[in-house]
């Protein structure tokens, strides 16, 4: 038994609760959270509380260095950047900045060297491959980055972490996606220079249709690597998967030649994915001034899919999820 400074007796356990009564109402006169804000928080499996409303404020303040980020929007986007500059250094840190500039410059300008060899310096064919091997650099983000992040996570032991983070599932995803998303920019950007000032490529864009084909086909990419990601984390073998869906890529997207050059009935299953679509309608889009009601055969089914695969990604990461909790096993490789 203790005595207090005004003379009562108080035990060790109820002047530990009124110190920790006391702390709390310093924390929330020096750092106030809005009710409203405290419930916008909480993953899918737990009820928000205010304990964590006052832990994901704090780590909002911090990653917006000092600056008090009011709604869910705002907090998804803090979310994102935190996640967008977590991936970015883990990226540099792995690669490190001089092979990380020779693996965005040497290998998209050797698949194009070695197709203007193959095509031939008078083909029209190296134009349309210049387009469709920017493009193609998204495909193998979708593929190989996005698709394989969750199962890259579950090795290095965080994935129940992130998961039970205090934010939507798709906050910290698209802080993960964007750092990949900029790394392809750059290369694209690297293999459209290079057609145009080493390859003599001739471009006429117009500007509107490559914009909203480019949005489509990115919405496209978008929903199949997170079903792929989904699948990844319920087989765990996302790099073998990923290395077996690009061969028919290879095969049947059209990155190294126009899916109409394929043969039946290759050509109707390359009809079957977004793809092929896709690379066309960038390269008309981009080379020969294309409209929208010319590029109408390939924008039409490529919204079909820009609508149905983010759809269907999102169902699917839910489903695979489920699965994967009521296994017991999402934590484990």
């Amino acid at each position: 038994m203790h005595w207090t400074p005004s003379g009562w007796p108080c035990s060790p356990a109820l002047m530990s609760q009124r110190c920790s009564n006391r702390l709390a109402r310093r924390w929330r006169r020096r750092w106030p959270t809005p009710s409203s804000e405290r419930s916008d928080f909480g993953g899918s499996n737990m009820q928000p509380s205010a304990a964590v409303s006052s832990t994901c404020s704090s780590q909002r303040r911090s990653a917006t260095h000092g600056v008090v980020i009011r709604g869910p929007l705002r907090a998804e986007l803090a979310v994102a950047y935190a996640s967008w500059r977590a991936m970015a250094g883990e990226r540099i840190y792995q690669m490190g900045v001089g092979a990380g500039i020779l693996v965005l410059l040497a290998i998209p300008l050797f698949q194009v060297g070695v197709l203007y060899l193959l095509y031939g310096s008078g083909s029209a064919l190296v134009s349309y491959v210049v387009v469709a091997q920017a493009a193609n650099a998204f495909v193998i983000t979708a593929l190989f980055f996005v698709g394989e992040i969750l199962d890259r996570e579950r090795m290095k032991g965080t994935l129940a972490a992130l998961f039970l983070a205090p934010c939507t599932r798709y906050a910290w995803l698209s802080g993960f996606i964007l750092a990949g998303l900029i790394e392809t920019t750059l290369m694209a950007t690297v293999i459209l220079l290079f057609g145009k000032l080493a390859l003599g490529v001739q471009f006429q864009p117009n500007v509107p249709a490559l914009a909203v084909t480019l949005t489509l086909f990115l919405a496209a990419l978008w929903g199949c690597g997170v079903v792929f990601s989904g699948i990844g984390l319920l087989i765990r073998k996302a790099n073998p998967l990923s290395n077996l869906l690009y061969s028919f890529v290879i095969l049947l997207g059209g990155a190294y030649y126009p899916v109409s050059a394929l043969p039946e009935p290759l050509h109707t299953l390359a009809r079957m994915l977004p793809l092929g679509y896709g690379m066309q309608a960038l390269a008309d889009a981009a080379l020969k001034d294309a409209s929208f009601r010319d590029l109408a055969p390939n924008l039409l089914p490529l919204l079909g899919f820009a609508i149905a695969l983010p759809v269907l990604g999102i169902l699917s990461f839910r489903m695979v999820e489920q699965m994967a909790r009521v296994r017991g096993d999402l934590d484990l490789y």
